[in-house]
This record gives C-alpha cells, structure tokens and sequence, in this order.
C-alpha cells in the first residue's frame, strides 16, 4: 500500500538562487511519492530567495524553510537538512536544476532492490543526468552515474578512484554528482557529517570516508534530473583545486600507506589542466606522476614526510577534477 512506503525527506540548499528555487522547490513537491516533506536551507541569500521560499512555503504544507544567519557553504547546509530530516531517505536536489516526477520512486526501487540482492547495508544511490550548459537551452550531453548497472563499485576501490590513484576496470564507473544523490538517513549518520571546511569537494570526501567503510556505490541508468550549469567565481581560479589538493592532504595517511601521495597531487594538477585546455601542462604533470608511481623509493619518499617539501605545488593554483563529481555551488 501506498500508504505504508516510507517517508523521504527532498533537500534543497539554496544560496542566491532567486531565479531558479521555485523551479526546483516544485520539482520537489511535484514528485509521485505519497510519503514526501521537503527541507529547503536558505544558505544566508543575499537576493530575494528568502522572500520567494516564504511565499512558497505558505500553501505548501509539506514545505519547510529554514535559514541560516551566516552562510556556512554547501556541506553546512547539506548537514542541516540531513538533521532536520524526519525521512528514513534523504533525497538531495540542487536549487537551479528540474527532477522527473518519478526520481524518488526510480531511487527508492533501485536501493531496496539492491539491497535484497547483495546484502549491503550501506548505500548510496545516484542517477545519470542531463546537462544544459550555462547560455544554451537544450541539453548537451548526459552524465552517466557510478554503478548504474552491475558490477557496483564499493569498498576501498571507490577511494582509490576519487582519490585518482587506481581504477579498477571490474567496475562500472562513473559520475557521482551531490544533486542526484538519495540514501537512507542513517548511511549519512553512519559515515558523519559533510566536512565543513571543504567550501568544495565534501561530497569526494563523503564518498571516500564512505568507501572506507565498505559503501556499496549505485545509480539508477536514465537521467531522472536535468541539471543546469551556472558560471560563477567559485568555479574558476585558485579555490577548486586548493580543495581537491585539501582533500588529497585529508587523506594523506592513506595515500602515503600506498606510496601514492605525490601520484594523486600530480594527478590532480594534471586533471585540472587538461581541464583548462593547457594540454602540455597537463602531459608534464601526468609524466610526473608516471615516473613517481614506478620510482623505486616512492615510499621512502611519501614516508619520510617530504609533503612539506610540496615538490608537485609549484605554479597557479587552479581547480583540478578529471570527474565532474559534484554539480553543487560552493559559497
């Protein structure tokens, strides 16, 4: 019965999304999922999305508002809905992207399904998604979603892949992308809350913390969002790549346990680059983590803590992702 499903919880942070919070406020409250309520946090806006939620939120019941009196970036946010929440899932959406009616019921299948078949207990679902590039009306390309068919990623072997320094090809890989994530409330509580000090890249350290915790990575395989990509400070210059090389220096003692420290700074660098369209500076860096990765004393050297040295941090700091892994604003 209809009735009986469990309640999912729609998280919506917002930061200066005026324009586009009530496109995805009624995504949200449009999806065929009976047991529904929809957390919307006003991340301290300084536009009129504070006005237009309290307008929403006055003929819909199953809306609630809350607001931050500083903004505290996107993990923040993220952290108090996961609180606020009263579902037994948690849905993420992002607050300028459109989601199918049916993406609660699509997730809620694929994660009950899965569960009954492998026995995991910790399980993070995603989805494949639509991308409208920023100036463009139509979709570009669809984004394909980690583990969205067999066999599903899960383990160590998930941090390997974030972190840059190992793909295992038994796996199906892909994007992971916080707008299209959904788990059960206590798979977040399991793994502990967003890192706050990561105005980028929470959601790899999320993932990695959960990998290490042996979490079972999946996504359903049609685009059940359309997510609209926005041009903005935080996404260009020095900021992104501080942070996947924060989330690298996070995780150091993993890294230096496999002798790859410098492998996956390199990496990083070199994906960034490649990013950029600086192609040399990126075959320079991917050459350097080559010759690293098959130096005989790499271990010595990420051993004997010569990070301080920072022999990989030379030049612009700039953002370096060879995955889209997240679609979210940092602020």
């Amino acid at each position: 019965m209809e009735s009986l499903l469990p309640i999912i919880t729609v998280g919506i942070t917002c930061h200066n999304a005026a324009d586009t919070i009530e496109r995805a406020v009624k995504s949200a409250l449009d999806q065929d999922w009976p047991n529904l309520e929809v957390i919307v946090v006003d991340d301290c806006s300084s536009d009129q999305s504070r006005q237009v939620l309290e307008t929403l939120a006055l003929s819909e019941p199953k809306l609630k508002v809350l607001r931050h009196g500083i903004n505290k970036g996107y993990p923040g946010a993220l952290n108090t809905i996961i609180n606020a929440a009263c579902g037994e899932f948690v849905a993420i959406f992002d607050d300028d992207d459109d989601n199918l009616p049916s993406r609660l019921r699509a997730q809620y299948e694929r994660i009950t399904d899965y569960v009954r078949a492998s026995g995991a207990e910790l399980v993070f679902c995603y989805a494949n998604r639509s991308v409208v590039k920023c100036g463009q009306a139509d979709p570009d390309h669809v984004a394909l979603a980690i583990g969205r068919r067999a066999p599903e990623p899960n383990g160590p072997a998930v941090a390997d892949f974030v972190l840059d320094i190992s793909t295992d090809t038994y796996y199906v890989w892909g994007m992971f992308g916080s707008c299209t994530l959904m788990a059960r409330r206590s798979a977040f509580l399991t793994v502990g809350p967003f890192d706050e000090s990561f105005r980028r890249c929470a959601e790899w350290d999320m993932a990695v913390r959960a990998a290490f915790k042996g979490a079972h990575f999946i996504a359903v395989d049609r685009p059940l969002i359309t997510q609209y990509k926005t041009q903005s400070a935080d996404k260009s210059g020095a900021l992104p790549l501080k942070y996947s090389l924060l989330l690298r220096e996070k995780h150091s003692s993993y890294l230096r346990r496999r002798g790859l420290y410098f492998v996956s700074r390199a990496l990083a660098r070199s994906n960034f680059y490649g990013s950029k369209g600086r192609i040399w500076v990126s075959r320079a860096y991917r050459l350097m983590a080559m010759a690293l990765r098959s130096f005989p004393f790499r271990k010595f050297v990420d051993s004997a803590g010569f990070g301080k040295f920072n022999l990989l941090t030379r030049g612009r700091d700039s953002q370096g992702n060879r995955r889209e892994i997240g679609s979210h604003k940092s602020r």
